[in-house]
């Protein structure tokens, strides 16, 4: 299974779309929220994301578990996890959820600590100046800049 993972896209339409079209032959598409988009955007392009701190008028759930070809996915944008000041919240709310992969955003840094359980992932942010987001294919995650 090939997921395409972004994060913190603030609006930037025309940067969301050329990694779409760079990136044809994907699985899913998870967003991990600020997405700042009209919710038109991520339905035409079948964008599974949360509502991050700055959706302010998104009808997005804050956080998604989805079970994708067996893999247990917990989806947060990371804000009331309160992820710049840690990750422990974080993980034990993927622990208890019992989840194979958490995708959060918000801190706009590319980061993965894999262990025999948990994969931890933030793709970075579309909508900052490094551009970054990320390819999850079969366990293996590669990041990326525009």
């Amino acid at each position: 299974m090939k997921l395409l993972i972004t994060s913190d896209v603030h609006g930037s339409k025309e940067r969301l779309e050329e990694v779409i079209r760079k990136h044809k032959n994907i699985d899913y598409h998870l967003n991990a929220g600020d997405m700042c988009l009209d919710p038109h955007v991520y339905e035409r392009y079948h964008i599974i994301t949360v509502k991050g701190n700055n959706d302010f008028f998104s009808n997005e759930p804050y956080e998604r578990i989805l079970v994708l070809d067996g893999l247990k996915i917990l989806i947060t944008h990371g804000h009331k996890e309160h992820v710049k000041f840690g990750l422990e919240k974080l993980l034990l709310k993927a622990q208890l959820k019992e989840v194979d992969l958490v995708i959060f955003g918000h801190t706009h840094q590319k980061y993965i600590n894999q262990d025999s359980q948990i994969t931890i992932l933030n793709p970075g942010a579309l909508g900052d100046y490094h551009k970054s987001y990320a390819i999850y294919d079969e366990g293996q995650v590669t990041f990326y800049e525009l």
